[in-house]
């Protein structure tokens, strides 16, 4: 007997009635930079001064000088051609958003461009901001001058996005999706409905029994996908054997600067696996340092670090430098075990090691011991943990992230892979 999970009408309805309520002049006040970008997407349900919108849009800038276009030298008036298409001065006074979801997993960007911007490597697109997946939503803000992008606000990031992969909705629709049942997905590559999926993405549940599952896509279509372990039923309950299974699905994969080949840097490695189980927590590494129970800040000893990487949780401790983010793994035949994504990493004898990929490190064996001297916080994400913020106008506090882990989940059920 298929279990019934949803009707539509009544999510609708309940969804129509809160818009309703709610008062129509909120604007947002947040940091602009993309990495202090982790907010309330409500805010944006409604309105936006000019003023607000084109502090967000103009805020971020790169330099011409020494950069690149592709596979040549960037010129000023590159730089001014790609900025005009910003279309700030188009902006009106009051902005009312339209609301919809990726059709696709897509990249966002700085500029409303195809063109990488680089400093001489193109793996290291100054543009791109990250990567987005599929059936995520988005508030759509603005458009750019050659009407080839949108500019959307999510909950994590604010950028420029291809028109053609957004599908523009009802508030009411948008609402009531929101609120649906879902699924999510634990192993990458997992295609619904034409539709290719990653570990961490959130798909809305219509209904589901023994053999399959019924499930939204993005254009609004239905789509079926068999119970086969690629997917849990709501959110996962954290389960150490089943995050250790997602990390080390990924080790090999190419490290990816913003995600901008499909893969992942060290903060979206972190994020994604953490999304399996109901905790969003923030795209850079910059603020996932705040989220969570701090363990120790810059240790002052060896010993001092490596004796609370002993008592530390495996998997659910992360550990941090400046602009890197690393998962510890526990103790293996006596050794400490990190994984991350990472271009390079240096070594006790002082010497760059190029990993570009997703690794496992043995710290005692591959002589990683001493990156002790470069962490800047320990810190501890767990269910029982809330997490902290800083408490300034500017940011959002979110408050019992791991509150919103569903005790529901845990069914291990599935799609069909491609």
């Amino acid at each position: 007997m298929r279990k019934k999970l949803l009707l539509i009408l009544v999510t609708i309805v309940v969804s129509i009635m809160s818009v309703s309520c709610a008062s129509t002049s909120k604007v947002a006040k947040h940091k602009y930079s993309p990495y202090y970008f982790y907010t309330n997407t409500n805010d944006y349900m409604f309105e936006m001064s000019r003023y607000e919108l084109s502090k967000y849009i103009t805020f971020d800038k790169l330099a011409y000088r020494g950069s690149y276009l592709d596979d040549r030298r960037m010129t000023k008036e590159d730089m001014e051609i790609i900025r005009d298409n910003r279309n700030v001065k188009a902006i009106p006074s009051v902005v009312v958003p339209q609301v919809g979801f990726t059709t696709e997993s897509l990249n966002m960007k700085l500029y409303p461009t195809h063109h990488t911007i680089h400093r001489g490597n193109e793996k290291f697109d100054s543009n791109q901001y990250t990567r987005m997946s599929a059936f995520l939503p988005v508030f759509i803000m603005h458009t750019s001058k050659d009407g080839q992008f949108y500019y959307v606000m999510t909950e994590f990031m604010r950028g420029w996005v291809p028109v053609e992969k957004i599908k523009i909705y009802s508030q009411v629709a948008f609402s009531g999706i929101q609120q649906m049942p879902f699924i999510r997905v634990i192993k990458d590559n997992t295609t619904i409905g034409g539709v290719k999926y990653g570990i961490g993405d959130k798909v809305p549940l219509l209904s589901y029994d023994n053999n399959e599952a019924l499930v939204l896509t993005p254009q609004g279509t239905y789509a079926k996908a068999e119970l086969n372990g690629s997917f849990v039923i709501g959110n996962a309950k954290y389960d150490e054997k089943l995050m250790k299974a997602m990390a080390e699905s990924q080790l090999n994969n190419p490290y990816d600067w913003g995600g901008k080949a499909g893969y992942r840097d060290c903060s979206a490695y972190v994020r994604d696996l953490w999304r399996v189980f109901g905790a969003d927590i923030p795209r850079s590494s910059g603020l996932q340092k705040l989220v969570g129970k701090k363990l120790i800040d810059k240790p002052k000893s060896e010993k001092e670090f490596y004796t609370v990487l002993k008592n530390a949780k495996p998997y659910r401790t992360l550990i941090f430098f400046k602009g890197h983010v690393i998962m510890y793994g526990g103790m293996e035949d006596g050794d400490y075990i990190i994984y991350h994504a990472v271009n390079t990493l240096k070594n006790d004898k002082g010497k760059k090691v190029k990993l570009a990929k997703v690794a496992k490190n043995k710290l005692k064996e591959e002589q990683f011991v001493k990156i002790w001297q470069r962490v800047i916080r320990v810190s501890e994400i767990s269910p029982l943990i809330s997490p902290e913020l800083p408490k300034e106008p500017e940011l959002i506090e979110i408050t019992n992230i791991m509150d919103k882990i569903s005790k529901f989940g845990g069914k291990h059920v599935v799609a069909d892979n491609q």
